[in-house]
């Protein structure tokens, strides 16, 4: 094979391989009913929803804080079973220019 069709066939796999990824990777959507329940107990416990993600293995990362606290929460999406919940407080600018 000439290097230029080797070059032509590595950027084609490449980019068949980026359309797979994006084709099957969904974003997770708040329609959900596991993440429509859980964004509304975050509220009720005080906490703003910052982000919600779908990782490679399909379960949802929920990234949310509160006044005083960060917390991030991984479940799988099925049957909404909490698979971590590291709760950590927030770091705060304590800088006083006195």
């Amino acid at each position: 094979m000439k290097p230029i069709s080797i070059i032509i066939l590595t950027v084609a796999f490449i980019a068949f391989g980026v359309f797979l990824f994006e084709f099957f990777i969904e974003e997770p959507s708040m329609a959900d009913p596991v993440l429509q329940k859980l964004e509304a107990q975050l509220a009720a416990e005080g906490y703003e929803v910052l982000s919600v993600e779908s990782t490679l293995l399909g379960r949802y990362k929920i990234e949310a804080h509160s006044d005083i606290y960060e917390r991030e929460i991984v479940i799988a999406p099925g049957a909404g079973t909490f698979l971590r919940d590291d709760i950590s407080p927030l770091e705060l600018d304590d800088t006083n220019d006195d």
